[in-house]
């Protein structure tokens, strides 16, 4: 098979053939995705390419690297460290095998093959049914531990716009448009091993930077925080006790640890994010829509090339706040 010439980061020109190690093919897609993703998102790949691949497969030849082989091994690595670990690798080891199709060492990608790790054990976070919604607010409100660590207002937030934890920490006052009652995602707040919590200067997904119309009781309490809340050198909306960046990881222990007392467990903020799209789909708003007012990237490719972007952001505004007026009395 014809051997292909790859440009590495320090200019010294290498090949990929067949007979690769995948230990140094792991090595030449990570000096690719240094350059294009984010620190976060590098250090995640680099654990599953340290901790799994190097060791386990990095001495096969990439010809080596059949879907049985990957397959057999990435089910031993959900056996043995669960399913975001099997998942990870998987990802890492599509992505590098990838490389070597475009520079033709293999013709076609193994790990396309190879069946996905159906993930057992206990479900992911659940909906907090609407009905139970603002008893849910209710007792955060009340909650005299969650108030003095300052986490309420950032709960009643998620709650009443289905943002992700990460992006409602990384809001700025220079987002929202108190005139016109939107908001925008432009960025998340996120924890990198070495520097804590910091801001990452573009969302999740390439779908997760939106404007959105907001309910008006999110709009009032978001009013009323900037008359009261300090100024911060970061303008930060949910700053942390310190005026710093607050760590989604710290804000999702919080409400963790009071949970159980709250009368919620099992409750995450992804709870809250289910249930503002439940309350939007029991109302009737479109896959599409409600895609969009969450920043989610998931309806069919027909729904994302067919139907336009944003229309209902308005509509989903007004029904959730229909729905959180009847429920917080």
């Amino acid at each position: 098979m014809k051997r292909a010439l790859l440009t590495i980061d320090n200019g010294v020109i290498g090949s990929i053939s067949p007979d690769m190690r995948l230990s140094v093919l792991a090595d030449r897609f990570m000096n690719e995705k240094r350059e294009r993703r984010s620190v976060g998102t590098v250090q995640t790949y680099q654990v599953a390419v340290d901790a799994h691949i190097k060791p386990d497969i990095g001495d096969l030849a990439i010809r080596e690297a059949t879907p049985e082989r990957l397959g057999h091994f990435i089910s031993l690595v959900a056996q043995d460290h669960g399913h975001g670990a099997a998942k990870n690798t998987r990802s890492v080891l599509s992505g590098m095998m990838a490389l070597a199709v475009r520079n033709g060492a293999i013709l076609h990608n193994p790990v396309a093959e190879i069946e996905r790790i159906e993930k057992h054990g206990r479900p992911g976070s659940v909906a907090i049914p609407v009905s139970e919604l603002g008893a849910f607010l209710d007792a955060i409100e009340h909650d005299e531990i969650l108030k003095r660590r300052g986490y309420v207002d950032l709960f009643r937030f998620i709650a009443g716009t289905g943002w992700r934890m990460g992006e409602a920490c990384g809001l700025k006052w220079s987002a929202i448009d108190f005139e016109h009652g939107s908001i925008t995602m432009c960025r998340i707040a996120k924890y990198v091993n070495g520097k804590g919590a910091v801001i990452q200067e573009f969302g999740k997904t390439h779908t997760s930077t939106r404007t959105i119309q907001a309910p008006t009781s999110v709009m009032t309490m978001l009013s009323q925080r900037k008359e009261s809340q300090p100024e911060n050198e970061l303008d930060l909306v949910f700053p942390s006790s310190l005026g710093g960046v607050l760590d989604p990881n710290n804000a999702e222990r919080a409400l963790k640890q009071r949970r159980d007392d709250l009368g919620f467990p099992g409750v995450t903020s992804h709870s809250l994010r289910k249930c503002v799209a439940t309350i939007l789909d029991e109302h009737g708003l479109s896959a599409r829509a409600i895609a969009d007012y969450l920043g989610h990237s998931n309806p069919s490719m027909t729904q994302d090339v067919y139907m336009q972007r944003n229309l209902d952001s308005s509509t989903a505004a007004s029904t959730l706040q229909q729905s959180l007026a009847s429920l917080i009395k």
